[in-house]
């Protein structure tokens, strides 16, 4: 008897022996080497960090507030989609506390009117035709001659005078918040193809604004004002020989019907901008001023998108319509006629701050003239 209990007393201590034993080896690798998906954060630096747009403003200081924008285009103009993306990301941004009411196609303000209305606080953000408020704006003016930039970058160019511009407008109590692309110049003939300057000698071209004439002038035209919705009609009356505009007036306002000649350049079409009442920005706080800027920056580059989209449908109409002869300018005859704008400065330049001669010298430079 004694001797089957030690028998049994032995199995136990054996047994519990084993089992710690196998506590031991059934250890999981994982204690020293940890997986993959705990590992942390700051030991994978191939891990993109999340977004974080907390950083440029704070939600939660975004006031429910409404602005209204006004301009004469219509809904479905190029214009008017541009200025929807803005109004678009301003909603979008601010998670819908700030809407943006377009008032457009004239039924507020035209866009003769825009200044004005911007500068009373009757609208709160325009699209403002450079060429328009120079009267007020003078250092403005050099970015209003035809040939103000005939580069392949636009937006590089865009962003490089930003803030001079935004000097320029900060004077008289205006908020520039982002460029508005409009594409290049076409020039549209009844009488002969523009292939240099010379050509124009001796034609009467429709122009907009003192310095968008006086280039006209200098290319040998004789400039005179005609409204975009008569322009299709003065041409059919020979009131009106030629106009250097963009591709979204000439085949919308069909110009192409009644114009012969269609040179195509790469000098861009007049400057102009998204402007707000600086009222209206003075009264936001710093986190709804970030969106405001922000949603700027988007409206840029989608406005640009849609300008290229639209020139490459209303090129092909022209192309495919066959009503027209088409010429391309080369290099050498675009650098004649931006030559010719430029000596218009020789005669700005009496008009103008320290801040407009700093831009002119800028726009010499990129544009290569001496």
């Amino acid at each position: 008897m004694k001797k089957t209990i030690c028998m049994l007393l032995v199995s136990v201590l054996l047994f519990s022996l084993a089992a710690c034993g196998g506590s031991n080896a059934s250890a999981p690798p994982a204690a020293t080497t940890p997986p993959a998906s705990t590992t942390p954060a700051t030991t994978t630096p191939s891990t993109p960090a999340p977004a974080a747009p907390a950083t440029a403003w704070n939600p939660d200081n975004i006031r429910s507030q409404s602005f209204i924008l006004g301009h004469g285009q219509g809904e479905t103009s190029q214009v008017g989609a541009q200025y929807h993306e803005f109004a678009l990301a301003v909603e979008e941004l601010s998670g819908g506390k700030m809407k943006v009411e377009e008032r457009i196609a004239g039924t507020l303000v035209t866009d003769t009117e825009t200044l004005d209305a911007i500068l009373d606080s009757v609208i709160d953000f325009a699209h403002s035709m450079g060429s328009y408020v120079t009267g007020l704006v003078t250092d403005l003016s050099p970015l209003t001659i035809a040939g103000y930039y005939g580069g392949d970058d636009w937006n590089s160019f865009a962003d490089g005078i930003f803030d001079l511009v935004s000097d320029i407008y900060g004077d008289y109590n205006i908020k520039y918040v982002a460029p508005l692309y409009q594409g290049n110049s076409y020039i549209a003939c009844t009488q002969r193809q523009i292939k240099v300057p010379g050509d124009v000698t001796g034609l009467t071209f429709r122009a907009s604004g003192t310095w968008v004439s006086k280039t006209v002038d200098a290319w040998g035209g004789a400039a005179v004002t005609i409204g975009l919705a008569d322009l299709a009609d003065s041409f059919s009356k020979n009131a009106v020989q030629g106009v250097a505009t963009g591709m979204n007036i000439i085949v919308p306002f069909k110009i192409y019907e009644v114009a012969k000649y269609i040179t195509f350049t790469s000098i861009s079409e007049g400057f102009a901008a998204l402007l707000m009442s600086g009222d209206t920005w003075a009264r936001l706080n710093a986190d709804e001023q970030a969106v405001i800027m922000e949603a700027g920056k988007i409206f840029q580059r989608k406005a640009y998108d849609i300008a290229i989209e639209n020139i490459g449908v209303y090129e092909d109409t022209i192309n495919s319509e066959g009503k027209n002869e088409v010429y391309t300018l080369n290099a050498a005859e675009q650098k004649q006629f931006i030559e010719r704008a430029y000596s218009v400065y020789n005669e700005m330049e009496g008009e103008l701050g320290p801040k407009g001669l700093e831009l002119i010298g800028i726009l010499k430079r990129i544009n290569g003239i001496g």
